[in-house]
């Protein structure tokens, strides 16, 4: 062997062995921080791995941890988690449920998305997201004693509205299928955003768009108002009132009065089941379905219409101090008015 050779050996040696620690440390970040080796879907394979990364942000590599779809769809539950070794490379969980809610659960729950800030969709897919949640209805042929709804929950905010509707709309779709119970789109309609991203003043005569809404005698003499959610009329709405007042910070983003309105049919099936929906009157006195203390199905020509009014903590603190504040029943009264004319609804009374 001559001196030539024994020195080239050892530089070899050292190539080799930086080759096989470079393809180590390739190998590990893509494990660790790509999903190139996962799985198309999680959950059963209930949830795709591609939409659920486009959602949650920075990258690494997705973990599911949680069983398919449960028997009769009850109890379905998923969590999905985005992890990294590299600093701030993003991250964070998704958790997925599957299950029988009470029909007016999207509506009313303080656990679902919070309405002012929600982007809804409705049509052949019944649904809504906002930054850190989102729900879509499932077809009544999946219901047994209640609606069956699919509900995600973030850990971290969610940029992506349309993403975020996606993956929840792909996910009820597949449930859906498997189950054997209908069929879902496999994307969502055009979502309905806020009018804007923070409570602004409303018009008297037309708060939250509504015709003919006032709010003169129904707040304190000088507070000023704000409102946020949705423009009216759209098949499914909601619009928050807010006192610009002194109020700690959570009764204050609480909100006063929050209104709502569907003329979804799915939606509207979902709220019919309700527990404790029974037959009387709208406050102008035609027949309506009573769902709750300040919640009605109307009968309309359009299709029936589920309005509803719930006072909020800026409402129940300042009505402690304002007793001469008009009681619950009045603010129904009045948005129930505006509504039916908004909403193209009628008026013609019971007799």
């Amino acid at each position: 062997m001559s001196a030539a050779e024994g020195r080239t050996r050892p530089r070899w040696r050292v190539w080799a062995v930086g080759a096989v620690l470079v393809l180590v440390v390739a190998g590990l970040h893509v494990y660790r921080n790509t999903n190139v080796l996962t799985a198309d879907r999680f959950c059963g394979e209930l949830v795709s791995a591609a939409k659920a990364d486009a959602v949650l942000p920075g990258f690494g590599r997705l973990d599911a941890e949680g069983d398919g779809l449960a028997g009769g769809m009850k109890g379905t539950v998923c969590e999905i988690e985005k992890s990294s070794v590299m600093l701030g490379s993003g991250g964070g969980t998704l958790t997925v449920r599957i299950g029988e809610e009470d029909g007016d659960a999207p509506l009313t729950d303080p656990a679902w998305p919070y309405l002012a800030d929600e982007s809804f969709f409705s049509g052949e897919v019944t649904g809504g997201v906002d930054a850190y949640e989102g729900w879509v209805l499932l077809p009544e042929k999946c219901w047994t004693t209640k609606p069956v709804i699919v509900k995600f929950a973030s850990s971290q905010r969610i940029s992506d509205s349309n993403g975020f509707a996606a993956l929840v709309t792909d996910t009820a779709r597949t449930a859906a299928a498997r189950a054997e119970c209908g069929a879902v789109p496999g994307e969502p309609g055009k979502l309905l955003p806020p009018r804007s991203d923070v409570a602004r003043p409303v018009s008297e005569g037309r708060v939250c768009g509504l015709e003919g809404l006032l709010v003169g005698g129904q707040v304190p003499a000088g507070t000023q108002v704000l409102e946020a959610g949705q423009t009216a009329p759209a098949d499914l709405w909601s619009c928050t009132l807010y006192l610009d007042d002194d109020s700690s910070g959570f009764v204050r983003d609480d909100g006063f009065m929050r209104y709502t309105a569907t003329r979804d049919p799915l939606l509207v099936a979902a709220v019919r089941k309700s527990p404790g929906t029974s037959e009387g009157e709208a406050p102008d006195g035609r027949e309506a379905e009573v769902v709750g203390a300040r919640a009605i199905v109307l009968p309309c020509a359009q299709g029936a219409l589920y309005l509803a009014v719930e006072a909020r903590q800026q409402y129940l603190e300042t009505r402690k101090r304002h007793p001469d504040l008009p009681q619950r029943d009045a603010y129904f009264e009045s948005f129930v008015k505006s509504a039916t004319e908004t909403f193209d609804c009628g008026t013609t009374a019971r007799h």
